[in-house]
């Protein structure tokens, strides 16, 4: 059981950061680092905790997070060497936390080593990694994407969603020890599926790498919650209810109409007081 799980023999990491990893079925696959990864959010709910303080004199504070099942945008998530099925959703969770100098540095660093020149800004960190199957327990592997993004994108999120306007939510990563099994060139209209590597100390996939970097991309549709709204109400309110503003602008069309009629008639009468006035002058 121990062999089939270790592939520490079978890994080798080649100066440009892909893996070279040899199958138990004889066959020589190479996974290369992986350049981005794209999530969208389908839950989302809140959770406050006490947090213990950082100064020992100082009360405990209440603590927000987010936590959420997010779905791969056209991918798959699976660690290199093993065999068991793929995964499509990772649990997420967003604690609060400001973006530092050495994070702006960190990804730098990071899309030089990937070979990427978008010269992104860090929007926060991202962790991402995978909880085992548990045979005594039944288990199934857990996959798990910790972020930790500023406070006010935090609040922004709890706002939307008490408002109930929050709509999707898109999230972009770049992440180290994160590969696919293609390069950024074979074929850039498909999206690659995503590999953790095993565990570099004792080569198991058992404990595999945790992957980490930066959050890239964070867009919050607030919009599309409102229009779900009006689309199921399938019109049947336009009947019922009545548009203040439609009113406004038919009463003005309305007062316009007349104004315009009394300036045509105010302007036949002077046309006419006019004509009487030189028949006067000539007689």
């Amino acid at each position: 059981m121990f062999l089939e799980k270790n592939v520490a023999m079978e890994l080798i990491e080649r100066k440009d950061h892909a893996l070279e990893h040899l199958g138990f079925d004889g066959e020589k696959r190479t996974y290369f680092p992986a350049r981005s990864m794209w999530l969208r959010l389908e839950q989302l709910h809140v959770a406050q905790q006490l947090a213990e303080p950082l100064d020992a004199d100082k009360q405990p504070t209440l603590s927000t997070s987010l936590h959420g099942v997010a779905h791969l945008d056209g991918q798959e998530l699976s660690i290199i060497g093993d065999a068991g099925p793929a995964m499509h959703t990772v649990e997420v969770s967003f604690q609060a936390r400001d973006v530092s100098r050495a994070d702006r540095l960190g990804l730098r660093e990071l899309e030089d080593e990937l070979g990427i020149s978008f010269s992104d800004v860090p929007l926060g960190t991202a962790r991402l990694g995978v909880n085992r199957a548990d045979a005594v327990t039944g288990e199934p592997d857990q996959w798990w994407l910790a972020c930790h993004i500023p406070e006010a994108c935090i609040q922004a999120l709890s706002k939307a969603m008490s408002d109930g306007q929050l709509g999707a939510v898109e999230l972009g990563l770049a992440l180290r020890h994160l590969y696919t099994a293609e390069s950024a060139m074979a074929n850039p209209q498909r999206e690659p599926n995503l590999f953790l590597r095993p565990n570099k100390s004792d080569g198991t996939i058992e404990w595999p790498e945790i992957a980490n970097g930066y959050v890239t991309h964070l867009r919050i549709d607030l919009a599309t919650a409102q229009l779900r709204a009006a689309a199921a109400s399938g019109g049947r309110d336009d009947e019922l209810t009545t548009n203040p503003v439609a009113d406004a602008v038919n009463s003005l069309a309305l007062r316009l109409a007349s104004l315009m009629t009394t300036v045509r008639w105010i302007g036949f009468f002077i046309a006419v007081l006019l004509f009487l006035e030189v028949l006067e002058r000539r007689f």
